[in-house]
């Protein structure tokens, strides 16, 4: 948990650096600053997709058997 809160803090002054980068430069509104940094903290805290916090261990429910020949041998034996 400790990862994702310093990385929903890092993501949410990024998204206020570009923010205000934009504000300056392509003149878009004053508040667009914040607004994108709020945005991009709350993507990075709930993560929809589970991609960047995984959300424990996966198990495999069916394991495949080992195909074995008509001798008893696997092939690379």
């Amino acid at each position: 948990m400790n990862k994702r809160i310093l990385g929903t803090s890092l993501w949410f002054l990024v998204g206020w650096t570009v923010g205000s980068m934009l504000t300056y430069f392509a003149g878009l509104p004053a508040g667009l600053d914040v607004t994108l940094a709020t945005l991009t903290a709350a993507i990075v805290l709930v993560d929809p997709g589970h991609r960047l916090w995984p959300q424990g261990r996966r198990i495999l429910k069916d394991i495949p058997a080992a195909e074995h020949p008509a001798g008893g041998r696997l092939a690379h034996e």
